[in-house]
C-alpha cells in the first residue's frame, strides 16, 4: 500500500472581515502574482494596506462575508470521504485543505509534505479552478521544482485538464439544468470564467501562461454540451468574463457587454453559471450576482457554482485516483533510467 497526500489547493478569501485578515489577504495575492507579471515595488507596498483599509469598510457597509473559505474546506471533506468509499487495494489517502492567500497556506502544506521524510510515497495536488495558468497549477509546479529539484516529478503530480475534460462539462450541463425551472421564450445563458490579463499597458501580449486558450476551450465544450442536451431551450449562450482592474488589458466580453448584447438580441430572462469557479465568492454571489439582478431583464437567475456537489467530489476523487496512477507509474520509471 502507499500513503498518498492529497493537496486541495484553492484560491481562498476574507470570512472574518478586518483590516488585518485584508491585508494578509493582499499580501499573499500580490506575491503570488509578481512571481508571474511585474508589479511596481511601490504597488505592492502601497496597495495592501490602502486596500484592506478599503475592503474592511465596504464589507462593513454590505455586510457581505464570503462563503469560499467554508465551502472549500466541506469540499475537501467531502473528496476525502469519496477517495475512502473507493476501497483502493494499492493506496491510502490524507487530504488536506490548503489555501493560496489565507492559512493554511498551500505552499507550508506541500513545503512540510515534500520533506516529511518516507511518509509519503507521492503527492498529489488539486487546484480548485478548472483552467490552467501560470496563476493557478503552474504556480504549484514551479513551487514543488524550486523546492525539490527533479526529484519533483516523481514526488508530485498536479491534476490537470479539468477545463477540457468532458465529464465535468456534462456535470456543469446538469448543474445547470436542474437549476432551470419552466422554460421561458426568449432565455438567455451567461457561461462566466475568470479572467485574465490578455496584454500590457502598451497593448503587448503577457508573455506568460494566461489561461486565455483554455477559458476558450472550455466554452466551446460546455456550450456544446448544453446545446446538444434535449433539456436545452436557451436561445442564446455567451461567455462572460470577471475580470480584475491592474496589470493591463484584460479579456472581453465582460458581464456588461454580455448584458447588453443580451438585451440587443431580445433575450428578457438571463440565467449566469460561473463555470470557471469550483466554489462562490465575491467574485460570482456577491459582484456578478448582484450586477445580474441590477441588469432589469424581466427574470434574472443565478445558478450558485458546483460547491458541495456529491456528483462533483465523487469524479474530483476519481481524477485524484488517475492522477496517483500516473504518478507511482511515472516513479517507477524514473527509477529504471
Amino acid at each position: 500500500m502507499k500513503n498518498i497526500a492529497v493537496v486541495v489547493s484553492s484560491h481562498g478569501e476574507v470570512d472574518a472581515p478586518s483590516v488585518k485578515a485584508y491585508y494578509e489577504n493582499l499580501k499573499h495575492i500580490f506575491a503570488h502574482v509578481s512571481e508571474i507579471m511585474p508589479i511596481p515595488k511601490l504597488a505592492r507596498l502601497l496597495i495592501p494596506p490602502i486596500g484592506a483599509v478599503v475592503q474592511a469598510r465596504k464589507s462593513k457597509k454590505e455586510g457581505y462575508a464570503s462563503p469560499m473559505n467554508r465551502i472549500s474546506a466541506s469540499q475537501t471533506k467531502r473528496i476525502e470521504e469519496k477517495l475512502q468509499q473507493a476501497n483502493s487495494q494499492d493506496f491510502v489517502f490524507r487530504v488536506f485543505n490548503a489555501f493560496e492567500t489565507m492559512p493554511p497556506y498551500t505552499h507550508d502544506v506541500l513545503h512540510h509534505l515534500m520533506h516529511a521524510e518516507n511518509e509519503y510515497d507521492g503527492i498529489i495536488a488539486l487546484v480548485m479552478n478548472p483552467m490552467e495558468s501560470a496563476f493557478s497549477c503552474g504556480a504549484v509546479c514551479r513551487f514543488a521544482l524550486k523546492e525539490l529539484g527533479a526529484k519533483a516529478y516523481a514526488k508530485l503530480r498536479v491534476v490537470t485538464g479539468l477545463y477540457k475534460n468532458q465529464a465535468l462539462m456534462t456535470l456543469y450541463a446538469d448543474h445547470i439544468f436542474s437549476h432551470v425551472s419552466q422554460p421561458l421564450e426568449k432565455t438567455g445563458l451567461m457561461i462566466a470564467l475568470h479572467g485574465t490579463v490578455i496584454s500590457d499597458a502598451k497593448g503587448n501580449p503577457v508573455p506568460f501562461h494566461n489561461g486565455y486558450a483554455e477559458n476558450q476551450t472550455m466554452f466551446r465544450l460546455l456550450k456544446q454540451t448544453i446545446e446538444q442536451d434535449a433539456r436545452n431551450r436557451f436561445e442564446r449562450i455567451e461567455p462572460v468574463y470577471l475580470n480584475h482592474q491592474v496589470g493591463g488589458k484584460w479579456t472581453e466580453p465582460t458581464l456588461a457587454q454580455t448584458i447588453s448584447s443580451f438585451k440587443k438580441n431580445g433575450i428578457e430572462n438571463a440565467y449566469l453559471f460561473a463555470a470557471g469557479y469550483f466554489a462562490d465568492n465575491s467574485e460570482t454571489e456577491g459582484n456578478a450576482q448582484s450586477h445580474l439582478k441590477k441588469a432589469g431583464f424581466k427574470t434574472a437567475h443565478y445558478i450558485p457554482c458546483v460547491n458541495e456537489s456529491e456528483a462533483f467530489a465523487t469524479l474530483m476523487a476519481k481524477e485524484i485516483l488517475i492522477a496517483t496512477e500516473r504518478l507511482m507509474s511515472r516513479g517507477a520509471f524514473l527509477e529504471q533510467i
